[in-house]
Formats: structure tokens, C-alpha cells, sequence
């Protein structure tokens, strides 16, 4: 493990490597891990799941990884056989090396630059990443500036530790239906009578990987988006995003003697709607020089006894 940064509240303490601006523990009143990690020197297969990164700057897939603006068509490297680009390709902000701009005992800030055409999408764009701790919450803030309309979706992507007994709440009446390639059909879909209802709480379904309607735009302050209850804690997400991506981790690595397995923990990723760039009546997220990206996720956590 590289050199890693903490930050502590009276309750909660946060360690971050700033290789993919990574969340790498979050624990509470002294207590265990609540996101999985491992150390690359054991494997590094977990953090080639994305595992506590910053995802972007269009996070989700792309279907080809076409991205068309303003008359011109832009294309993305793809990751997925050719078919899509996951979370900008082989790239993305979760494959950078983030500069560590100032730190306090309860805050870290961070920043990246991303020059104009990097990853195939346009405009020089600068980005920043506030994290702080206050009690028993932690609050992300990311915000992103560009000299030319550009595509933005940045994401943040742990997996928390579930238990088998997990419970799951989403705020949301409708998800979005995926093709074979897991990418959406177009469909904005009812939860109800699906395994994707957690207006109340249940388990997540082990096909979850899926896009939750949250709202039809970013909204300008958090809002309670999911509750996850396992035998441990309870997180409590409110975000301004208008998604949520649910992936049940169905496919996570099997690493023996560590606590990380298919279905060990769940990603719960606000965000906006996937492939919106091909999608013209999903919620844009196309940001200009005159209209800042900015997102707000906040994560609340209780013991469970």
C-alpha cells in the first residue's frame, strides 16, 4: 500500500489513497471496516473492480462508447469487448493519481486535471474532490469546471459489507431495464412486482445491476436516497444526484483468506442516469463553462446494536 491520508472525526475515521482518489476504510466509534479493500500486494483483482474509487468523468456505460455533442460525434475508448465504455474506459479517473491539495485533521482535498480530447471527450476540465467528516458523517463534494460543453457523471464507487440478512431501501418507483450488455434499453420501467422494489426494505436481488430513478435532474441539495441495514451498521446515502447505480456484486473476486467474495458487498453509486449521452430524454449531463458540475453525497452511519 501506498501513502494513504486520514481523516477523523469524534466518531468516524476515513483513510483515502490518492491512487483513484480511493476510500480505502471507513469505520465507526473504533469498529471494523465497513467498505471492502484489499491490499494490492495481496491482489489487486479488487481494485480492478473499482473498489472505493472516484469513477468518471462519465461514469457507468456507454454504449460504444459514442458520445454525441453539439453536431460532432466523440468516441471513447471501451473496455467491455469493444461494446461499451465502463466507467470512461481503461482511463478513467479511477486510474488516476490524485494530487492532494490540503488536509486537516477532518478533511482531505483533492484535484485532477483531465486536458482537453483526454479520454476521447472535450474541454480542459478541472476537478476536485472534498471529503470531510463530522460526527458520525461523511460527505463527499466533487465539483468540475470545463472550457467546453463535456459530458459529466462522476461517481464515487465502495463496496459496503453486507451480511446475508442485509436489508436495502431505495427511494425510488422506477429503474431502468438493461439489455445483454447491461447497458439500458431506453425503459423507465416500474419498480413494482419486480425483484427491484426496495421502496421498503429487502435483499438486493443477486442480478441487481441496475440504474434507480432517484429524480428527473441533479437537485441542489442531498436528498435520502438509500438505506442499507446489515447486522453491523446502518448507512444512510442522501446525494443531489437523480440516479443510483445498484450492483449486488454478484461478480466481486473470490480472494481466500480475506473478507472479499462474489456478494461480500454492494456498490450503491450515486450518480446520473447511464449512456444519458445516447439517451436524449434521460436527465442530461452535459456540463458548459457556464454550468459547473457540482455533487454532494453524504453518508450517515449508526451502529446496528
Amino acid at each position: 500500500m501506498g501513502k494513504t491520508y486520514t481523516i477523523r472525526s469524534n466518531r468516524l475515521t476515513a483513510i483515502w489513497d490518492p491512487d483513484g482518489a480511493r476510500l480505502r476504510s471507513l469505520s465507526l466509534d473504533g469498529g471494523p471496516n465497513m467498505v471492502l479493500d484489499v491490499d494490492d500486494a495481496v491482489s489487486g483483482r479488487l481494485r480492478d473492480a473499482y473498489a472505493g474509487t472516484i469513477v468518471g468523468p462519465l461514469a457507468n456505460r456507454v454504449r460504444g462508447g459514442t458520445v454525441p455533442l453539439n453536431g460532432a460525434t466523440y468516441q471513447m475508448p471501451c473496455n467491455e469487448d469493444g461494446i461499451t465504455a465502463l466507467h470512461s474506459g481503461p482511463h478513467g479517473l479511477d486510474r488516476a493519481t490524485w494530487t492532494v491539495a490540503a488536509q486537516d485533521r477532518s478533511a482531505l482535498h483533492f484535484t485532477h486535471q483531465l486536458p482537453d480530447g483526454y479520454g476521447g471527450l472535450p474541454g480542459h476540465r478541472d476537478i476536485d474532490l472534498w471529503c470531510d467528516v463530522m460526527n458520525d458523517t461523511l460527505t463527499l463534494r466533487i465539483t468540475l469546471t470545463t472550457d467546453a460543453p463535456t459530458p459529466v457523471s462522476i461517481a464515487h464507487h465502495p463496496y459496503w459489507r453486507v451480511t446475508p440478512d442485509h436489508l436495502l431501501q431505495i427511494n425510488a418507483a422506477h429503474y431502468l431495464t438493461t439489455d445483454d450488455t447491461n447497458l439500458p434499453t431506453g425503459q423507465i420501467a416500474p419498480v413494482a412486482d419486480t425483484p427491484f422494489d426496495h421502496r421498503m426494505p429487502r435483499a438486493i436481488d443477486t442480478a441487481t445491476d441496475h440504474n434507480f430513478c432517484i429524480a428527473t435532474a441533479r437537485r441542489d441539495r442531498p436528498h435520502a436516497v438509500a438505506m442499507l441495514i446489515t447486522r453491523d451498521h446502518i448507512l444512510h446515502i442522501a446525494s443531489t444526484e437523480p440516479g443510483l447505480q445498484a450492483y449486488s456484486g454478484a461478480f466481486l473476486p473470490d480472494i481466500p483468506a480475506t473478507n472479499v467474495a462474489p456478494l461480500a458487498g454492494i456498490a450503491l453509486e450515486p450518480q446520473g442516469w447511464p449512456d444519458a449521452v445516447n439517451n436524449p430524454e434521460f436527465p442530461s449531463v452535459i456540463c458548459t463553462p457556464d454550468h459547473p458540475y457540482s455533487q454532494t453525497t453524504e453518508y450517515k452511519v449508526q451502529s446496528a446494536t
